[in-house]
């Protein structure tokens, strides 16, 4: 893997930069192909020879350097200039980038890595690409980077899955339990429970190499207590920690109350458009209408029903309509009663309790100080509404409180509790006890990569982009 491999490591759209990234044995060559200076830095000593300079230096009256790349190790830098570079074979064009060359292995590939920060320029960046596939570097595959990162022992699979989850990660919570999953957390918790399997294993090997002196270094019944503790950390992992799946559910909320309580003027007022109309005649919403809402750490869908009223007509569209909202009301994560503060009629009857109840239209009539009032016309208190409902939609802990596990996690420590499960039951007989222990402490490993089929890493891989 020691092949010099290149690709863009940013968006290619016209940007502030844009990020060029090469990783491999060329590495330094390409980068004095391009700038016409050495890039051989002498290791330990952080400063780059031929003119360049050490980490955190760069030249009189020039701007700070940019940032690497997230994940890039910034103790590795062994060169961080700004410098011209040229593309010979694109008539002699000159273009500043900001240049940075880690060496092994303090890199995030565990190899001579460069980071290019040029002008963002699509276009420049394309030329730039084929200059250096021209002298010798070939295209990266998708998540080539990371793959060569773990072949190279600088992060386990679970942290590499971690990387792709926070590139894909649409909201707070699903980015917070990315990089817990990218600073090794999953290790973490697992490690001291696959070294207690472990632990057992040896015991139960050594019993089986003096088995001929009828010596067991473990009790059939110390046997069953350690595979129970062991079964119930794993199942106290798995329960305590959310899917993934679960982080990007879109949570709904839907808008109840009787008609004309304003319903319909909340949501444009909160999707930032008229997705509804508004009509001072009640039960103009006939259908459930539903836009995307974006609070602080995430996403909900709001829904805006029809209003509920014992009094409607009972024609065949009434029957419709209140039908449909009361199907909304019980399929919603979250419901929210809107309550005119001048109308002085009892709430509604609604299939489920709301979890928020809003006076709308209080710039109409006086507050009431018991609940909580709102105008959807002069925005007061729309701020504090907001911050509720991301309360209401995400929990009231810091998004990264919780680990996530995938599915493949998930069915990794399935595995291992099976083969626990089916340890127990033949605690008697030490050769297949250690055989389940083993197939146990192997489910794990495949957690981590340490025993990982090729094409689960082919799978895992092939999802990154290209350049990670």
């Amino acid at each position: 893997m020691d092949d010099t491999i290149v690709a863009l490591s940013s968006a290619a759209s016209p940007a502030g930069r844009i990020i060029v990234r090469i990783s491999g044995g060329l590495t330094g060559s390409l980068l004095k192909i391009l700038t016409a200076q050495e890039f051989f830095p002498s290791l330990g000593t952080g400063e780059g020879q031929g003119g360049g300079l050490g980490r955190g230096e760069h030249a009189a009256n020039a701007e700070p350097p940019p940032q690497p790349s997230p994940g890039v190790p910034e103790e590795g830098v062994a060169f961080a200039r700004r410098l011209e570079i040229s593309l010979n074979s694109a008539g002699s064009l000159h273009f500043p980038a900001w240049i940075y060359h880690f060496i092994t292995p303090k890199s995030y590939t565990g190899q001579d890595l460069a980071e290019l920060h040029i002008p963002g320029n699509p276009l420049l960046a394309r030329m730039l690409l084929n200059h250096l596939l021209a002298n010798g570097a070939r295209p990266a595959e998708p998540g080539e980077f990371t793959a060569r990162a773990y072949f190279n022992g600088k992060l386990d699979l679970a942290q590499a899955e971690g990387i792709a989850a926070a590139i894909a990660a649409g909201n707070q919570r699903e980015l917070a339990a990315a990089r817990r999953l990218m600073a090794g957390e999953l290790a973490r918790r697992l490690r001291p429970i696959m070294d207690q399997i472990s632990q057992a294993l040896a015991l139960v090997e050594v019993g089986i190499d003096f088995s001929e002196e009828d010596v067991r270094f473990l009790s059939a019944e110390s046997a069953v207590k350690r595979i129970e503790n062991i079964s119930r950390e794993l199942q106290s992992l798995v329960a305590q920690s959310p899917r993934f799946s679960q982080l990007s559910h879109e949570p709904t909320i839907v808008l109840a109350g009787r008609p004309n309580a304003g319903k319909s003027t909340l949501l444009n007022t909160m999707a930032g458009q008229q997705r509804a109309i508004v009509s001072p005649i009640a039960g103009t919403t006939r259908d459930a209408l539903s836009a995307e809402i974006r609070l602080s750490r995430g996403i909900v869908r709001m829904i805006d029903v029809a209003g509920l009223d014992e009094e409607s007509a009972d024609d065949e569209i009434s029957k419709q309509m209140r039908d449909r909202a009361e199907r909304a009301i019980q399929q919603a994560d979250h419901v929210l009663l809107l309550r005119d503060i001048t109308d002085s009629r009892p709430d509604p009857n609604l299939a489920r309790a709301p979890d928020l109840v809003v006076l709308t239209k209080s710039d109409l009539s006086p507050q009431r100080p018991d609940l909580f009032a709102i105008s959807a016309q002069s925005g007061l208190n729309i701020p504090e509404l907001l911050c509720r409902l991301d309360t209401l939609a995400f929990g009231e802990t810091a998004a990264g409180d919780s680990l996530a596990l995938t599915a493949r996690h998930l069915a990794a420590i399935e595995e291992s509790l099976a083969a626990l499960h089916r340890a127990a039951a033949v605690v008697d007989n030490e050769e297949l006890l250690a055989a389940e222990l083993r197939a146990s402490l192997d489910a794990l490993g495949q957690i981590l990569g340490m025993v990982t089929p090729d094409d689960i890493l082919g799978r895992i891989f092939a999802g990154f982009c290209i350049g990670k």
